[in-house]
């Protein structure tokens, strides 16, 4: 697949990577600031000491600041499964979006569009796995919340490089347990030893966002349940 990439913007913010072929997961986040030119710059100072590989704006136009050969300072303090320090493994996709502090927003059609293919072409590229698409606050619950309750991670599932539940499983009642709920979110991937609270919220979400809040319910217990099957199944391929 060919991507129509502009290198105007280099970010002098990267370490280098021993080995391409550990790349094996996507992280998603979103800017936080108040317009692309002010993120873009951010991104590519070197005060700043973070960095991305790609940057999306509004319109769709789609930048590369550190080559995927490179490790971008993204990810930060992270951890998924067995996995910490996911800027070596990783490549991290910035969007533009003001964020929770500045006016959170719904992404555009064409942020969606260009990131769907993006995606394709490193699935395709480094044989990433749909497990391993995930968003920032997935891997670093307590610290972050992007690309937030509005991402439509559903929508990449619907084109095949994310996961979503296809059906909500009901559960026998005597099995709902708080316990329940945190082995579920830990086989998932979450940090639930370290960050269990925020590990609930960074789950909803990502895949209840109409229900922010951290009371653990029959309905939590359900969606996790079923997350937790499609990440199962999806795993147990390779």
């Amino acid at each position: 697949m060919s991507l129509l990439v502009c290198n105007e913007y280099k970010s002098p913010n990267y370490n280098i990577r021993k080995n391409l072929d550990l790349i094996d997961t996507v992280i998603i986040h979103y800017t936080g600031m108040r317009n692309a030119k002010t993120a873009l710059n951010y991104l590519c100072n070197k005060k700043s000491k973070v960095s991305a590989h790609y940057f999306i704006n509004e319109e769709g136009k789609l930048w590369q600041i550190v080559e995927d050969k490179n490790i971008a300072w993204h990810a930060g303090v992270s951890k998924w499964l067995d996995r910490k320090n996911l800027n070596e493994t990783s490549i991290g996709i910035e969007l533009e979006n003001p964020g929770h502090q500045h006016g959170y927003k719904e992404f555009t059609f064409d942020q969606y569009e260009m990131l769907e293919k993006l995606i394709n072409s490193l699935i395709n590229k480094y044989n990433i796995k749909i497990d391993r698409i995930l968003g920032h606050s997935d891997i670093a619950p307590s610290r972050k919340t992007d690309p937030g309750e509005k991402f439509r991670w559903h929508r990449l599932a619907e084109k095949n490089i994310s996961i979503w539940p296809k059906n909500i499983l009901n559960l026998p009642e005597d099995i709902y347990s708080d316990k329940l709920l945190y082995n579920l979110l830990s086989s998932i991937g979450y940090d639930v030893k370290n960050h269990y609270k925020d590990s609930i919220m960074a789950f909803k979400r990502r895949f209840m966002p109409s229900d922010l809040n951290e009371n653990i319910n029959e309905a939590l217990l359900k969606v996790a349940y079923s997350v937790n099957l499609e990440f199962t199944k999806v795993r147990s391929l390779y």
